[in-house]
């Protein structure tokens, strides 16, 4: 009785969720069987929430790893400032993990939360936001459920359920894909989600064939210029790499299976005229029957080298195997292949997966724990000679998300656009930058402290130099608390906005969008 007036007392304080109380009170009088290690995960779950619910009390900029306030949302007019251009119409799609919070239980990693697709739909005057959750299997079970159930990348909740396969733990909160007039929100590990383009409603997981039902498909495709679409994903426990060769019609044209051993999480990769190129980074898979989500799976081993696999497109089997020092990358730009069979591309490299390890944890609770800086490397293989080599080529503050024009995937390129670090007073990047690589030139804009930049793309008609005049994205104002849109032009990014948009609500942070045309 006397445990069960103590738990009492935290609810009567407000500090305690009604379900949690029930629970706690349930496992306190009846003894449950493993009532200890129940106890313990509860207990932490409720310790995540309460300590990140004082966090943001004190920190408002933690407002972008809150959850979303409710599964869907709309507003069918923003208000607008400055000079939208007519010349650019069309809808900017977002994606991103929006729901940390199931009931009494927070995910204990940033990557967990479930996936909630966005629409800013541009036109002429006019710019209205459309956002909903993905019905995934897994958003779907736990509404019904009211509770989380499923170990998750770097969670795991208490009285978890076990997985019968990656779909069934399937967030679909990393990137979106528009093809063949298709719209597919994408995970890492699993299949990715049809959505419906209008509504942003859930059609269902896409299957391609009946030979890669269920396989795991990256949440960064690469589309050539003539809508060809390569991708990857990774099985870990087979040790194995999948290939993915789609027509622009979206029809498969091929998949494989590439050795991997040992295997890691492989996030993104490049893809030039003649070769596919993936960066296995030594944070090796090695699995344990006592760890529970994926993430632990894995161990640093800063002593190993970083494996670079270079495949050939027209023949999966033919691999070239090289080597880098250990370094840890989320992103790439694009890469290009000259007629001597030279390779180039950009990474933001790391020394280290700290970000991944650490701080996309500590959000969680509300600590912004640093991380190992994240610079910007150009990459060089000789595939004739094999080798290859890396050199810095941007120092100072981290960097990340970089991107080219979509038009110029597995070409030669020039302008690289990026968010980075520039004395940031909040957990996050507050800087977009563009960068000329043959002049070694950079423009900058860095944001206000009380907005929060996320992914910014290159958008618009291509000019005669074959550049796009617009850079587009969005940013977090956690002090206002709404979501913002803004509009640069590329050739005179530094100069700031020339026009924006302000949602009435704000947005949890997200990750990854792409701007579709009308």
């Amino acid at each position: 009785m006397k445990r069960r007036s103590a738990l009492q007392g935290l609810l009567t304080a407000g500090l305690m969720p009604t379900s949690a109380m029930t629970t706690l009170a349930a496992i306190a009088d009846a003894g449950l069987e493993n009532s200890k290690q129940q106890l313990a995960k509860l207990s932490n779950s409720i310790s995540t929430q309460l300590r990140f619910a004082a966090a943001l009390a004190k920190k408002p900029e933690l407002l972008g790893y809150a959850s979303v306030s409710k599964p869907d949302l709309q507003q069918k007019q923003l208000t607008t400032q400055g000079a939208w251009p007519a010349d650019l119409t069309g809808t900017l799609y977002r994606n991103g993990p929006a729901r940390h919070d199931i009931d009494d239980y927070r995910y204990e990693h940033w990557f967990d939360g479930d996936g909630m697709l966005q629409a800013y739909d541009i036109g002429p005057n006019r710019i209205a936001h459309k956002g909903r959750m993905v019905g995934t299997t897994k958003y779907l079970a736990e509404q019904a459920a009211g509770r989380a159930l499923y170990p998750g990348f770097g969670s795991t909740p208490p009285d978890a359920k076990g997985t019968k396969s990656a779909d069934s733990v399937n967030v679909a909160n990393i990137s979106v894909l528009h093809h063949h007039n298709t719209l597919f929100a994408l995970w890492e590990a699993g299949s990715p989600y049809e959505m419906n383009a209008t509504d942003l409603s859930t059609t269902g997981t896409a299957q391609f064939s009946e030979e890669t039902e269920g396989m795991p498909f990256s949440a960064h495709p690469r589309v050539e210029p003539d809508g060809t679409l390569w991708n990857f994903g990774y099985v870990s426990d087979l040790k194995k790499l999948v290939l993915w060769h789609m027509s622009a019609t979206g029809k498969m044209v091929k998949a494989g299976l590439v050795e991997c051993d040992p295997i890691s999480m492989v996030h993104d990769f490049v893809v030039t005229e003649k070769h596919l190129v993936l960066l296995v980074c030594p944070l090796h898979y090695d699995r344990r029957d006592t760890v529970n989500n994926f993430l632990d799976t894995h161990k640093w081993h800063p002593e190993r080298a970083t494996q670079v696999l270079v495949v050939n497109k027209n023949d999966f089997s033919k691999v070239q195997r090289l080597e880098l020092p250990a370094q840890w990358v989320f992103h790439f730009s694009n890469a290009w292949e000259d007629q001597q069979g030279i390779i180039r591309f950009e990474a933001a490299r790391a020394n280290d997966p700290s970000v991944l390890n650490s701080t996309f944890r500590d959000i969680m609770v509300g600590d912004s724990t640093p991380s190992t800086p994240t610079h910007l490397y150009s990459y060089r293989i000789d595939t004739r000679r094999g080798t290859v080599n890396e050199e810095l080529l941007r120092g100072g503050g981290s960097c990340e998300f970089p991107v080219v024009s979509p038009h110029l995937i597995g070409q030669p390129h020039n302008q690289l656009l990026l968010l980075s670090e520039n004395n940031s007073v909040h957990p996050g990047l507050n800087q977009v930058s563009l960068l000329t690589l043959n002049n070694a030139k950079e423009a900058s804009y860095r944001y206000p402290d009380h907005l929060m930049p996320e992914e910014h793309l290159l958008v618009g008609a291509p000019n005669t130099a074959g550049e796009l005049p617009y850079v587009l994205g969005t940013a977090l104002n956690y002090v206002a608390k709404r979501t913002e849109v803004y509009l640069y032009q590329s050739a005179n990014l530094s100069d700031g906005p020339i026009a924006s948009a302000a949602l009435n609500y704000p947005l949890p942070l997200g990750l990854h969008g792409k701007f579709v045309s009308a």
